[in-house]
């Protein structure tokens, strides 16, 4: 989905230059909100038992470059990156906060749950997977996810700070990076900062984010319902302004473990 910008909070002057905060919100105004139920499908099935998944697709709508920031792009020099040019939105460009809130709809029975979130950037976008192995159900893990076990009309919130959603931003480009194992990378207790095994994938320009996936995801179709809102301050001036026409990005290519196991199958004599 394609959300519109509302200007809910100021712009503030911080640093030499004009610093905007807005909120993300679907079309129409609101929040964003989904809900598994009885009526959801599985998103997998096996013997081994069910997996239920909603996602939203929520992408941040952003000015149009101009002619003299497009040809930039292709001064790559010595630059150490897996993109054919030099992204245009860049790391520290943006910063992201999500609020949620989850809730168990059911009077009388509990459910666990998860709140889950892959990073879009102008490039590739995270696509964690399921299969069986050993007749096991394994789930990739999610570049951000947290499960919480929710009693009978139960509800938490939660925050996703600006500095866990800028590691997402590391982490998609790390694996995009040829990292050989993208469920350790994106894995939400290793941080890139300190972890030798993700250091040395780390490009040399990491996109910002310009979206974000954010869904549910349960093993029962136990009632329960998600809300939540995404706030995005602007500290380099490239959120689309007014009526003008948003910049239409490349359509990011999905980028999974499977991929990069694909990848270095390939390089593999």
């Amino acid at each position: 989905m394609r959300a519109t910008l509302s200007f809910l909070s100021i712009a503030l002057f911080l640093t030499g230059c004009l610093e905007e905060q807005r909120y993300i919100t679907p079309e129409g105004g609101g929040i964003f909100a989904m809900a598994i139920d009885e009526s959801t499908p599985p998103f997998f099935e096996s013997e081994d038992g069910n997996l239920y998944l909603l996602e939203e697709r929520v992408l941040i709508d952003f000015r149009q470059p101009t002619d003299e920031e497009l040809a930039a792009l292709g001064d790559v020099g010595d630059m150490q990156i897996p993109y054919a040019q030099l992204p245009w939105l860049r790391r520290g460009d943006l910063e992201i906060q999500v609020d949620f809130t989850l809730s168990n709809l059911s009077p009388d029975s509990r459910v666990t749950a998860g709140v889950v979130l892959n990073g879009i950037n102008e490039f590739h976008e995270y696509n964690p997977g399921v299969q069986v192995v050993d007749d096991e159900l394994q789930i990739d893990f999610s570049q951000w996810e947290r499960t919480y076990r929710l009693a009978p009309g139960e509800r938490i919130s939660g925050t996703i700070r600006e500095e866990e959603i800028d590691e997402i931003a590391v982490d998609l480009a790390s694996v995009v990076n040829m990292a050989p194992n993208p469920n350790q990378i994106v894995y939400f207790e290793n941080q890139s900062a300190n972890d030798r095994r993700s250091q040395m994938y780390i490009p040399d320009a990491i996109p910002a984010l310009s979206g974000l996936r954010v869904g549910i995801r349960s093993e029962a179709p136990v009632p329960v319902l998600l809300e939540f809102t995404l706030r995005v301050r602007d500290r380099r001036g490239v959120l689309v302004q007014g009526d003008d026409e948003p910049w239409e990005a490349p359509q990011p290519a999905l980028f999974g473990p499977a991929d990069a196991a694909a990848a270095m199958m390939m390089m593999t004599p």
